[in-house]
C-alpha cells in the first residue's frame, strides 16, 4: 500500500512546525520555506499519473464500527463565507447510484447539465460558475523517487483564500522524504473541462508560488495507520502566483473552511455517530478520463479508525485516484432567501471546506474514501491560531497568511 502513495511537491515548498517547536520562538518566526523559479518548458508528454494512498476494506469497516464510540474535541467553528461570483443555484443532482460492496450510500455524477435550458451561456453551466469554479485540477511534476516514476501527477485543489489553495499533502510531497520529497512544478486549472495539454481551459492555468505542509508529514512522524496512509494531517496549502496582476479568487471566488466538526451532529438515527452531509468535488482519472469535475454527495462519519489519536472522516464515494486533495464541503451551493416561516439551520455558513480527499480503498467496488479531520489533534492541539481557527487547519492557514499576507 505504501508504494501506491503518490505525492506532489513543488519549488517554493514549505513545512509548518508543531506548537511544541513554535513555543521556542515568536508566533511570527519563519517556518522552513524553499523557493525557486519554475519553468513549464520541460513538460513531458504522455498520460498523467495518479497518486492516492489506499486502505483496505477491513480498515474502513473497522472505522465504521468505531464511529459511534469516539467524539470530536474542541468547539466547532468556521471562517469565510465567500459571496464572490454570481452563484447560480446548482442542480439537485441524480438519484442515489450504486454503492458497491461497501454499503455506504452516496451519489457520484459529473458536474454538468444533460440538456441546456433557456440559456446556452458557458458561464451558466455549473462547472464554470461559482461555487464550482473555485475547485480545479492540479498537475504536479515529480522526479523519480522511491520506486515511483518521474512525470506529471494529477490531484484536485480548491481556493480558500483569494490566492491560496487547500489540498492533500500527498499531492505535493512524498511522505517522510523531507525536502527531497517535494514536487518540482505545480499547475492549477480551475474548472478544468478537457485535456489541458490539448485544449484551452475556461479560466486558464495558475502556477504555484509556495507550498506548506505539516512538518510531521514532511518528516514522516504523523499519526497514521500506515506510513503515509490514513493520517491526521494529510493537508497542504499552495499559494498561487497572480496572473495579469490579479489573484485567482478575484474572479473565481473562494470557499471558507471549518474545524472541530463544523456542521457535524451527533445523530440518534445513526447510532449516536457524529455525522455530516458532505459534498465532495474532484477529478478522478477513472471518470471522464480525469478531465471533468465529479460531484459526490454522501453522509460522512467521524472516526478514529481504531487507532490511538487518529482522527478522520470517511464517506461512501466512487471517486478514485485524481480526486485526492479535492474539497469536502458542507452547506454547498447558493444561499437561498429564507422567510420567517423556515430556518437554514444553526451551522449555516455556505461552502465551508471541512476536509480534503486523502485516501481510498484498495478493492475495486468497495467505494469509500477518507479525509484527515480538520481540527485539534495530537500534533496540533491549539484551540485558536491567532484568529485563523483551531488545530491543523488553523495552524497551516495562520502560517500561510503570516508569510504570504497579500494572497489571503
Amino acid at each position: 500500500m505504501h508504494r501506491s502513495i503518490l505525492s506532489f511537491a513543488l519549488l517554493g515548498a514549505a513545512a509548518f512546525l508543531p506548537d511544541q517547536v513554535l513555543a521556542q520562538a515568536s508566533s511570527t518566526s519563519a517556518t522552513p520555506v524553499r523557493t525557486a523559479p519554475v519553468s513549464s518548458s520541460s513538460r513531458p508528454s504522455g498520460p498523467d499519473l495518479v497518486r492516492m494512498p489506499m486502505a483496505s476494506p477491513e480498515l474502513f469497516d473497522r472505522a465504521a464500527r468505531r464511529a459511534g464510540q469516539v467524539r470530536p474535541r474542541g468547539a466547532p467553528g468556521a471562517k469565510g463565507d465567500s459571496a464572490a461570483g454570481a452563484a447560480e443555484a446548482p442542480s439537485d443532482g441524480e438519484a442515489p447510484q450504486a454503492f458497491g460492496s461497501s454499503t455506504a450510500p452516496y451519489t457520484t455524477a459529473r458536474v454538468a447539465v444533460t440538456t441546456l435550458g433557456d440559456s446556452s451561456t458557458a458561464k451558466l453551466t455549473p462547472v464554470t460558475s461559482y461555487p464550482y469554479r473555485a475547485t480545479g485540477k492540479i498537475r504536479a511534476r515529480f522526479e523519480a523517487s522511491s520506486g515511483l516514476p518521474a512525470g506529471w501527477y494529477i490531484c484536485t485543489a480548491s481556493l480558500v483564500k483569494k490566492g491560496v489553495l487547500i489540498t492533500a499533502a500527498h499531492c505535493v510531497h512524498n511522505y517522510g522524504q523531507g525536502d527531497a520529497g517535494f514536487a518540482t512544478e505545480v499547475e492549477w486549472y480551475p474548472s478544468n473541462i478537457s485535456d489541458p495539454e490539448l485544449n484551452a481551459q475556461p479560466f486558464g492555468v495558475y502556477t504555484h508560488r509556495q507550498i506548506r505542509i505539516p512538518t510531521v508529514y514532511r518528516n514522516g512522524t504523523d499519526t497514521c495507520q500506515l506510513a503515509g496512509v490514513v493520517c491526521n494531517n494529510d493537508i497542504a496549502t499552495i499559494v498561487l502566483n497572480k496572473r495579469d496582476g490579479a489573484f485567482p479568487g478575484d474572479s473565481l471566488g473562494a470557499y471558507g473552511y471549518g474545524w472541530n466538526g463544523f456542521s457535524y451532529v451527533e445523530s440518534t438515527f445513526l447510532g449516536n455517530v457524529f455525522s455530516v452531509q458532505i459534498t465532495q468535488l474532484g477529478y478522478p482519472k477513472a471518470f471522464d478520463k480525469g478531465f471533468q469535475m465529479q460531484r459526490t454527495d454522501a453522509v460522512g462519519w467521524y472516526t478514529d479508525a481504531g487507532f490511538t489519536d487518529l482522527q478522520n472522516t470517511q464517506i461512501g464515494s466512487a471517486q478514485t485516484g485524481g480526486s485526492s486533495g479535492g474539497p469536502w464541503l458542507v452547506n454547498f451551493g447558493t444561499r437561498p432567501s429564507v422567510s420567517s416561516a423556515a430556518s437554514r439551520g444553526s451551522a449555516n455558513d455556505s461552502n465551508i471546506v471541512v476536509g480534503v480527499t486523502s485516501y481510498g480503498s484498495t478493492t475495486k467496488g468497495f467505494n469509500r474514501q477518507g479525509s484527515s479531520y480538520f481540527g485539534q489533534n495530537k500534533e496540533f492541539p491549539g484551540a485558536d491560531y491567532d484568529g485563523h481557527g483551531a488545530g491543523n487547519i488553523g495552524k497551516i492557514i495562520r502560517d500561510t497568511c503570516t508569510f504570504q499576507a497579500a494572497y489571503c
